[in-house]
């Protein structure tokens, strides 16, 4: 039976790889096939877990937007935040901050997730940072309002808990990354 299992995947794997060289070949199109794989985010607890930081704080700093060259509609929004008060991690004041974002028709910025909030100026955040700096800034890994002490209860919980993240979930996907031409 282990012998035949094996026969099975490989024959699906090799019908997949050729359905996609076919149409490749075929639709003069570009296909390309990835796998994310991201630790969960569904609740401030796992957010948390993951972040080693975790600040309470107001954004103090203009936001700027920079477009990505493939698809100005998404790109990185930069923002400064001034911290109040430090959950997780190291004390620090000012936090210049990288989110990915997707620009709306109306000029503003939204995301998939809701933990993960887009920074507006002047609004106040429990924010968890990936602390891998690129160009003197952290990636924002979780976003939420944080209006008043409500908010600081929920998030200094959440890093109390210290959640056990489950294993990381997969996205496998196949994607058409341009559209056959027609002839």
């Amino acid at each position: 039976m282990r012998k035949r299992s094996w026969i099975i995947t490989a024959g699906v794997g090799l019908a997949l790889a050729a359905g996609t060289g076919i149409y490749v070949l075929v639709a003069d199109g570009e296909v390309s096939v990835s796998s994310l794989c991201t630790p969960p985010a569904s609740t401030p607890e796992y957010v948390a877990a993951y972040a080693p930081t975790v600040v309470i704080g107001t954004v103090t700093g203009p936001t700027r937007y920079t477009p990505d060259t493939g698809d100005p509609s998404t790109g990185v929004q930069e923002a400064t935040l001034t911290v109040e008060k430090t959950l997780k991690g190291p004390q620090q004041r000012d936090l210049g901050l990288s989110q990915s974002v997707t620009r709306t028709a109306e000029g503003t910025y939204t995301t998939a997730e809701p933990l993960y909030q887009p920074l507006a100026t002047g609004k106040r955040y429990a924010v968890a940072v990936l602390d891998r700096a690129q160009d003197g800034g952290r990636w924002v890994w979780g976003a939420e309002r944080a209006p008043d002490e409500t908010a600081d209860e929920r998030w200094t919980a959440a890093v109390a808990a210290k959640a056990i993240l489950p294993t990381a979930t997969c996205d496998d996907t196949r994607t058409i990354t341009s559209t056959p031409d027609p002839q």
